[in-house]
């Protein structure tokens, strides 16, 4: 199950990275630049940000709880405050 989710997630990770090289000339924003992208643009970012989003979940979701389940962590009652302190 860990092996599959930590494959899954370098799959998005790829795409991460692939959205992040596309959208490079885009950053960094300030207001006069986010005021001239086109809507081909943002949507990219928006694929970005997605992107990103979808990995952090997965490593959250998948990645640290079959990490936990090997550990014999019961993670199942932690905050997600006491959940990043495992993480550390």
């Amino acid at each position: 199950m860990l092996k599959d989710s930590w494959v899954a997630c370098k799959q998005r990770q790829e795409k991460l990275k692939y959205s992040l090289e596309k959208n490079q000339s885009c950053f960094p924003l300030d207001i006069s630049s986010l005021q001239l992208i086109t809507d081909e643009q943002e949507e990219s970012i928006d694929a970005l940000i997605l992107r990103y989003s979808q990995c952090v979940t997965m490593i959250q979701e998948q990645i640290f709880k079959g990490i936990a389940y090997l550990e014999q962590e019961d993670i199942s009652d932690k905050s997600n405050r006491d959940k990043a302190l495992l993480m550390v």
